[in-house]
């Protein structure tokens, strides 16, 4: 029996789909490879507080929190009690008692219970902040690393090329007998030495990109350069750096831990007052007798040795004393240290701009010993030192250009703002 085969249409338009979706898996791959070739500093610290461990636990605890806040308002509602009898020795035999409770009057015990449980939860909160603060920092701080890396590998590569252009030049003299060959191996000798920083350089930036690919779990070929995020214009001001003292992270924790302290003070005295409820009350016999209800006001007090003695009062007070001396020294110790990055920030950038001047000379001497060693006015030595000490110094301001944005970046990070300005930073470019 024969199979009936395809009509060659058919066959022609399933290998024509066929090709189609394969192409357009494969545009699919291309155009989404890019996404990731160069990431962003955006979408970097993105991805990473994603999948930080850390984070994901103080998550979970602030939602532990807003569940205690949520217990602590449940006292308000009427509690039920549910016992069971099972003595033979009373005349009414086992019987079932429900009993329900509502609070009257307890002199502010459960609303403090209440606020002492809001404090704990934003101390949870400002956690996460630093948390997702210090992730922020870490990344930014790679991308930090492999912009300098670039920028020093862009520097030795172009003195190394120099020092190339001298090496021919001083083989063209050997040749011609104006020179010899110690000059030839001097600049060869210049060249490994740009070659070995090179490689050095070079592998530092595959590590940095690994390690930014290990935070944010995405492969990373390239990462766009980290932006100026403006902090010295943002806090100029002592006025402006107090509002942003009290609004950080770090401060509103040791404020909440104050206000908790005193909320336990209230707590403390309340428990030492009598709790005022109305309970209604219900038994059932078990052995077909009869069922009985009450209903009544009782109050209740707590009167073991250290609340009657207000020893628990006074702990409290003393637990609320060291809590705003705490508060004091994190103001103390913000404001001094986001004055301080502000006034080093000012003498880096004095740094820079003096560099600068000084690098703009040094070119200057450096064309015009090239041009006098090509006319041979000039020993080799004397180019290939003044060409290594412009590299040195171009390497230095490099590093104070480093040194200046990374301060930025930790000065922001200690107040709790760097991933706000960031994401003001992204929104002007």
């Amino acid at each position: 029996m024969n199979t009936p085969r395809p009509a060659i249409g058919h066959l022609r338009l399933a290998t024509l789909a066929r090709r189609l979706i394969a192409g357009a898996g494969v545009a699919l791959c291309l155009s989404a490879a890019p996404l990731f070739a160069q990431m962003s500093l955006n979408e970097a610290v993105r991805l990473s507080t994603e999948i930080d461990p850390n984070i994901t636990a103080l998550r979970q605890q602030v939602a532990s929190r807003t569940i205690g806040v949520q217990e602590a308002r449940d006292a308000y509602y009427p509690s039920l009690s549910l016992s069971a009898d099972s003595s033979t020795t009373d005349a009414n035999g086992p019987g079932l008692t429900l009993t329900v409770s509502q609070v009257l009057f307890d002199w502010g015990l459960i609303q403090s219970k209440i606020r002492a449980a809001s404090q704990a939860r934003v101390q949870s909160v400002s956690d996460l902040k630093m948390t997702v603060e210090g992730v922020t920092l870490q990344v930014a701080e790679a991308f930090l690393d492999v912009e300098i890396a670039e920028m020093k590998i862009s520097l030795t590569q172009d003195y190394m090329a120099y020092a190339g252009r001298l090496a021919k030049q001083a083989e063209d003299r050997a040749r011609a007998g104006l020179g010899d060959n110690g000059e030839v191996a001097r600049a060869r000798l210049e060249i490994a030495r740009a070659r070995d920083q090179l490689a050095r350089l070079r592998s530092d930036r595959g590590i940095t990109l690994a390690q930014i690919a290990f935070l944010t779990g995405q492969p990373v070929d390239r990462v766009q350069r980290p932006p100026e995020i403006g902090y010295a214009a943002h806090y100029s001001g002592t006025a402006k750096i107090l509002s942003a003292v009290r609004i950080a992270p770090d401060y509103v924790s040791a404020r909440s831990k104050a206000d908790e302290a005193e909320a336990k003070v209230s707590t403390a005295k309340a428990s030492r007052l009598p709790t005022i409820k109305l309970q209604a009350q219900g038994r059932q016999d078990l052995n077909g007798g009869r069922s009985r209800t009450a209903l009544g006001i009782s109050a209740e007090m707590d009167v073991n040795a250290g609340s009657f003695g207000g020893r628990a009062v006074q702990i409290a007070m003393q637990d609320l004393k060291a809590a705003q001396s705490s508060l004091l020294a994190v103001e103390r110790q913000l404001t001094n240290t986001a004055q301080t990055a502000l006034k080093h920030l000012r003498s880096l950038r004095a740094n820079e701009a003096s560099r600068e001047q000084q690098l703009v000379q040094a070119r200057r001497v450096l064309d015009n010993y090239e041009d006098q060693f090509i006319a041979g006015k000039r020993e080799l030595i004397d180019v290939l030192t003044t060409g290594r000490d412009l590299y040195d110094a171009q390497v230095d301001q490099v590093d104070t250009y480093d040194e200046r944005k990374r301060t930025e970046y930790v000065a922001a990070h200690d107040l709790g703002v760097l991933g706000t300005l960031l994401l003001a930073s992204m929104r002007t470019q």
